[in-house]
């Protein structure tokens, strides 16, 4: 009953939950859900192991846990966070300041990094560039991609079935700038993995391929989102550029030990 009331709460605002209900899907297994009710509202923890993800593994080698939180109040986060394990290294990913400071009364907190996530605007008065809508990359495209470490084994099933698809900005064949959109969760899918060759910027490519993942996406009926890492200010100034309404930053901070 918890794990369906979870799922529920998660469900109703997926924007603001897309984190959760992404490795809620993707990997089950390795995956556990807390969730807290009370006169404040809901909240729903969410306790990925680190091994199953390979940013996480990389980015936090010596971490063990990732907890992700979406809640109405910080009491109700306050009691989540203290159910946590006690033993094993912890990265919380919090998107809100009353999580944060919820969190930060169990444990000792050390800011890493940012993650905005924006959304296409209401009307955003973008002109299609036709026929940059591809099923699969041309090897141009998939060199763009592993470069920016993006395997072929990680997109193609996701290609196969449907789940994703790819824009490009070609000139001869050759691919100059391009990207790709991922089904997220259900409804909602996530646009990535945005490259444009060192020769081809500042043409305004890198505009076209993500203006077209967007509309792709709205013309299926599904929600999309776009995600970049607070150090990476070229695509920030591109989504900004672009009218795109930021949805959520989320904040990584490694937990330093108890309090």
């Amino acid at each position: 009953m918890t794990t369906g009331k979870a799922r529920d709460y998660l469900r109703r605002d997926q924007l603001r939950t897309v984190s959760l209900l992404k490795y809620l899907q993707a990997f089950p297994g390795d995956t556990r859900l807390l969730h807290a009710e009370g006169a404040e509202g809901e909240a729903v923890l969410l306790l990925l192991r680190v091994a199953a993800s390979d940013y996480d593994r990389h980015a936090y080698p010596d971490a063990h846990h990732v907890c992700f939180i979406a809640s109405d109040h910080p009491d109700l986060t306050l009691r989540l966070v203290e159910q946590l394990p006690e033993d094993g290294v912890i990265v919380f990913k919090l998107a809100t300041p009353a999580d944060e400071r919820a969190a930060g009364e169990r444990f000792r907190l050390r800011r890493r990094t940012a993650f905005h996530s924006f959304r296409m605007a209401d009307a955003s008065g973008w002109t299609d560039v036709p026929g940059l809508v591809r099923a699969v990359p041309s090897e141009a495209g998939w060199r763009l991609f592993e470069e920016r470490g993006y395997t072929r084994n990680w997109l193609m099933p996701l290609l196969v079935s449907g789940r994703a698809f790819v824009v490009e900005a070609p000139q001869q064949e050759a691919a100059l700038s391009t990207c790709f959109a991922f089904e997220n969760s259900p409804g909602l899918w996530e646009i990535g993995g945005l490259s444009t060759h060192p020769a081809a910027r500042r043409r305004g490519l890198a505009r076209q391929v993500v203006q077209s993942a967007f509309r792709e996406v709205e013309r299926c009926g599904l929600v999309a989102r776009y995600v970049v890492e607070e150090t990476n200010t070229a695509s920030l100034a591109l989504a900004r550029s672009l009218g795109l309404c930021e949805v959520q930053c989320l904040t990584h901070f490694l937990a330093e030990g108890r309090r």
